[in-house]
């Protein structure tokens, strides 16, 4: 810039290159020859522009500075665009959620008025107080699932002869141990589910038949416990087959099916003096429960396979956990683990396809807990098998 100023400012401010001719100079000036008339307009513009960056003490800024002040306003620029494309993904993502869960609700609301369903009727009893509760897992029933196969067959009515032996059961424990209350865990897969990100309308409604056709069966299930125990109370976490996204890397943990059904029942048995829809989740994966002065914490399971996840439970508790409760893995287990007792449930299910491809054999089992203020007392595995 200096040499192309001195040249410039020679000819034209202080004439030490008042004899050189226009054209010969513009070929230095500007790396090729122009005419005088055209050399000498040129001319005339690049003094105007040195003279006006001179006013602005511009040309003390060296062309290094410049180029970098150049860059610094490009990546602010790229910065403020990357800024606005978040912002619009954000609001995408949000407005994509919002719809579909209103679209949900709007075809679950008209699945309910259609159903013609018989209402159920609150009756009191009187329990006499004892010093125990009984603990009941309602864990992976997997309703809607179909299955059919050498070592296992399982339907929606399967599910219900189930859950009516599954009750008979839970009434003579209740009795054999004088239990006062009933706390009902259901952790997940309550449906077997089918949506995906590409889903047709039909789809939809099918699941929402899973899910009215569960919902329905676990209210009725609650209600005829509330005859036997003084409470009864009902805590859920959703489970990972009701995920909107097949890939759970890509699925938010906030859109689960399984949350409707707990909307449902706390809709449906409004008028039940002792059953409770608990609301004690410390987000939408996990929920804690007091039971006789013992904390319980629920998960599903799908994001806690390790044994070394159960430290890092307990400190999201923010409290001191006496047991963690699970499924997912269809099968029961009581055990200790660092001190803090894992009690996980087994399926409804069985063995279905998915299980026979990994060689992995179960039985339709489910699990009831006699819980006193030392913690689980006994426990009983209910085998759920109907032949």
């Amino acid at each position: 810039m200096d040499y192309h100023k001195r040249l410039i400012y020679g000819k034209l401010v202080d004439r030490t290159l008042a004899d050189v001719d226009y054209v010969e100079l513009s070929e230095k000036v500007y790396g090729q020859p122009y005419s005088s008339d055209v050399a000498r307009r040129m001319m005339y513009g690049s003094r105007k522009t040195l003279e006006l960056m001179d006013s602005m003490n511009l040309s003390a800024v060296s062309d290094k500075n410049m180029m970098s002040e150049i860059d610094e306003k490009i990546l602010e620029l790229r910065k403020e665009k990357q800024k606005m494309y978040d912002q619009r993904v954000a609001l995408n993502s949000s407005i994509r959620v919002r719809s579909r869960q209103e679209e949900l609700n709007e075809i679950l609301t008209n699945a309910i008025l259609q159903g013609n369903m018989k209402g159920l009727e609150y009756q009191p009893h009187d329990i006499i107080p004892s010093d125990n509760d009984l603990l009941v897992s309602l864990n992976d029933i997997h309703y809607g699932a179909n299955v059919h196969n050498a070592w296992n067959v399982y339907n929606s009515d399967i599910c219900v002869e189930m859950m009516r032996s599954y009750l008979d059961r839970i009434i003579e424990i209740g009795k054999r141990h004088n239990s006062e209350n009933c706390i009902v865990w259901a952790n997940g897969d309550l449906i077997s589910g089918n949506i995906h990100y590409s889903i047709a309308v039909t789809n939809k409604e099918n699941v929402i038949q899973q899910i009215t056709g569960v919902s329905e069966l676990i209210s009725t299930f609650l209600a005829e416990l509330s005859k036997h125990f003084n409470t009864v109370s009902f805590i859920s976490v959703a489970g990972n087959h009701s995920r909107i996204s097949p890939n759970k890397e890509n699925s938010l943990h906030t859109e689960r099916l399984d949350d409707l059904v707990e909307w449902y029942i706390k809709a449906r048995l409004q008028n039940f003096k002792n059953v409770f829809v608990m609301d004690d989740k410390i987000d939408e994966t996990m929920y804690t429960v007091d039971i006789r002065g013992k904390t319980y914490l629920g998960i599903h399971g799908d994001y806690d396979g390790s044994a070394a996840k159960v430290q890092s439970l307990q400190t999201l508790a923010g409290k001191p956990v006496y047991a963690i409760l699970s499924g997912h893995l269809h099968h029961n287990r009581v055990e200790s683990i660092q001190g803090i007792k894992t009690v996980m449930a087994g399926s409804f299910m069985g063995v279905d396809d998915f299980c026979v491809q990994k060689r992995i054999y179960g039985t339709p089992e489910q699990m009831v807990c006699v819980c006193d203020d030392t913690g689980i007392a006994c426990h009983y595995d209910i085998d759920l098998k109907t032949t």
